[in-house]
């Protein structure tokens, strides 16, 4: 009977508790086999709301330690503007502060695209719309994916600068999967937490429900096309496909459905499907 591969939950640090001396992980341990750099949006975010994120699902091969530096919120123009997150500069490429990592988690560009949705879509075109396409606003669209492309390029190249101690290592980001834009906000036990994301955008472009999910599809596909374009073109740059991995929420849904918590989060079983994938690339990618 073949033995069964042990799989490993990753322990997790928060930047912050590293300066408690008295708290016991440290990205720098032995006892680990891997060690993480992860930042980005609420889908890493320990603690956030929701509860779950990507980061918890995580079952590896190896022992791993990950330093989280991820906030609910985060855009990936904040990721990349080096004076507004001066403690992934320091734990990415600063000699005197960065650990040896042996891989880079990135989660950034979603929420990005949520800041921009107004400029994205665009309300209903004279004459008969009859498709996604016809609510689209595609050169806004390009726009976007050059400014993610761009923004990505400068994490590269602070990855890998003269003094940096991790030139080279591999980063890893991923693609979102379809939200379905509905009145679904987080909530905090039971009280809602915030505002639908992509709702409102599309209630106030007065975009048709049967249309909404394929406007939604070519938002999260233009994201995830410019993240694959650069996959081709920069050094150690990997890129997680999800699209289609999860089960898309229901229109009118106003909470848990499919495998969404929200609108815009997927729920542990969500986060299960997604993290596993993720996991499939981590063990490719520092396997080779």
């Amino acid at each position: 009977m073949p033995r069964k591969t042990v799989r490993y939950r990753a322990d997790i640090i928060q930047a912050m508790s590293l300066g408690m001396g008295d708290y016991p992980l440290q990205p720098d341990d032995p006892f680990y086999d891997w060690r993480l750099l992860a930042e980005g949006d609420s889908w890493f975010t320990v603690g956030a709301i929701p509860s779950s994120n990507l980061l918890y699902e995580l079952r590896l091969k190896q022992r791993t330690v990950i330093l989280n530096l991820g906030h609910p919120g985060d855009t990936l123009a904040n990721v990349a503007q080096l004076s507004a997150n001066p403690e992934f500069v320091r734990r990415l490429a600063h000699p005197n502060w960065a650990s040896d990592w042996d891989a880079v988690l990135l989660s950034g560009g979603g929420n990005d695209l949520i800041d921009r949705a107004g400029d994205l879509i665009r309300a209903r075109p004279r004459g008969a719309a009859r498709q996604a396409a016809d609510y689209v606003d595609a050169d806004a669209l390009a726009a976007f994916g050059a400014d993610v492309k761009a923004a990505y390029r400068r994490i590269v190249a602070l990855r890998d600068g003269a003094a940096s101690p991790n030139h080279g290592k591999p980063i890893i980001v991923h693609t979102y999967d379809y939200p379905t834009p509905r009145p679904a906000p987080a909530t905090f036990l039971i009280v809602p937490f915030t505002r639908p994301w992509m709702h409102p955008v599309f209630e106030a472009r007065k975009v048709p429900k049967s249309l909404r999910a394929g406007v939604a599809a070519l938002l999260l596909d233009a994201l995830a096309g410019a993240l694959l374009e650069l996959e081709s073109e920069l050094p150690a740059f990997h890129v997680v496909d999800t699209r289609g991995l999860l089960e898309r929420a229901d229109i009118d849904a106003r909470g848990n459905s499919g495998d969404w918590l929200n609108e815009i989060h997927p729920n542990g079983d969500g986060y299960r499907k997604i993290a596993a994938r993720l996991a499939a690339k981590l063990h490719r990618v520092l396997a080779a």
